[in-house]
């Protein structure tokens, strides 16, 4: 009897222990379905973000282009000293060339036909150029002939430049030109097994070094990568302040408070079912996938959006409605049909959303602060993180009904 009292008592502490480790597994679950649907907003919210940027200062203002614009400005006049007035000029038509930049198309040439009257799309400066490139578009430039429909500051900076080399003994930009293309020639003859950056390299560098230019083209291969490194380092930094301006107006009009957040994700558990599954489903279909590095919106999706659904004339009503489809086409619908966000319809609604000056407020803008910051770890990171939290989550499900199946193969014992 003492045995059979002794395995009853075994028994006994195993359905503790069993019971205990499934309590522990549906906490465990339970807070990782609050963190999961905290990334899937901070993620669906980041991607908007993304897309904002890319629309608006990336594709519309070209900051690629100006911002390379100017390193070359500076690269310019760090080589020849004196080109100071003329070198934005320069520049600035080389970057608009046809080989280096298409004419625009969509929204924007929409906006800049509309603006200029002008029957052919505008060309944007490019926000790439190659060394070689470079310089061949440049003694192109100082070959041409003026043309009549030419600006003035045009052919004054071409007349400047082309005075200043010829000072270097470089009097024939259109020979040497042709010198350079009949070199690259050759070279494609004799190694086709190089690229055409190397070949031109090659030729440009023979053509300068051993003839007229010679110090011009030094400081030019010297300076020009280091000025392209300045360049990206420049439209980085310019790209980090938009993404953050962007995040704090929809912060700021969603009132995206962190606390608050998980707060109604931790107490509304049909609202946390809901993100849960529509966040696995989203990842497995790989609807929320980040944009690759460098990647690009097609279209000015931004503006396409505001143009087709804010900008239409209507009451307080048809504001609502192309708010909340605005919310659609910038990618924002899933979080606002799950209402984890949701856009203010009118003035009225979003102060309403503002907690009484106190202690409250405090914390609302605490949050908000918080999940601007949040914001700012780009949707990348939030799509890592979201997908590393499902998949525990499936492994942590997994040990749940091991340990439930555990535990009801014990009592029935």
């Amino acid at each position: 009897m003492k045995g059979a009292g002794d395995r009853r008592g075994n028994c006994g502490y195993g359905d503790g222990r069993v019971g205990a480790t499934t309590g522990g597994y549906t906490a465990v679950l339970h807070y990782l379905d609050v963190m999961i649907g905290f990334a899937f907003t901070m993620l669906v919210i980041s991607l908007a973000v993304t897309a904002m940027v890319q629309a608006v200062p990336i594709y519309m203002r070209n900051l690629k282009g100006e911002a390379l614009e100017r390193g070359l400005t500076d690269l310019m006049v760090r080589v020849l000293p004196g080109l100071e007035s003329h070198a934005k000029v320069i520049v600035d038509h080389i970057l608009r060339d046809p080989l280096l930049s298409p004419p625009r198309s969509g929204v924007t040439s929409w906006i800049m036909r509309t603006q200029s009257g002008d029957k052919e799309p505008p060309r944007s400066r490019s926000g790439v150029v190659q060394r070689e490139e470079f310089v061949r578009l440049l003694l192109d430039f100082m070959a041409q002939d003026d043309k009549p429909d030419e600006l003035q500051a045009v052919k004054d900076a071409r007349a400047e430049i082309k005075a200043m080399l010829a000072r270097l003994d470089l009097t024939d930009p259109k020979a040497l030109l042709l010198q350079i293309r009949t070199r690259i020639a050759e070279l494609e003859l004799q190694n086709p097994g190089w690229s055409s950056s190397q070949r031109a390299s090659k030729a440009i560098l023979e053509a300068f070094m051993a003839g007229p230019g010679k110090d011009f083209m030094a400081k030019l291969v010297g300076w020009f990568d280091q000025t392209i490194d300045r360049v990206d380092a420049a439209y980085t930094a310019r790209v980090r302040i938009w993404t953050a301006m962007f995040s704090i107006a929809l912060v700021v009009v969603l009132h995206l408070d962190t606390f608050a957040l998980m707060a109604r994700l931790n107490a509304d558990s049909a609202l946390r079912d809901k993100v849960v599954a529509s966040a696995v489903s989203a990842m497995e279909k790989g609807q929320f996938a980040p944009p690759p590095v460098g990647g690009t919106v097609n279209e000015a999706q931004a503006l396409a959006c505001a143009r087709t659904h804010l900008a239409t004339p209507g009451g307080s009503s048809s504001i609502g409605r192309g708010l909340d489809a605005y919310a659609d086409c910038m990618g924002l619908a899933e979080a606002t049909k799950l209402e984890l966000v949701s856009w203010p319809h009118d003035l009225d609604a979003w102060a309403s959303r503002w907690q009484p000056f106190s202690f409250a407020l405090l914390l609302q803008l605490l949050g908000m602060s918080l999940s601007i910051s949040l914001l700012s770890l780009g949707a990348p990171f939030w799509y890592a993180t979201l997908s590393n939290l499902i998949k525990l989550r499936s492994t942590m499900s997994q040990k749940d009904e091991a340990a439930r199946v555990e535990r009801q193969t014990t009592q029935a014992g």
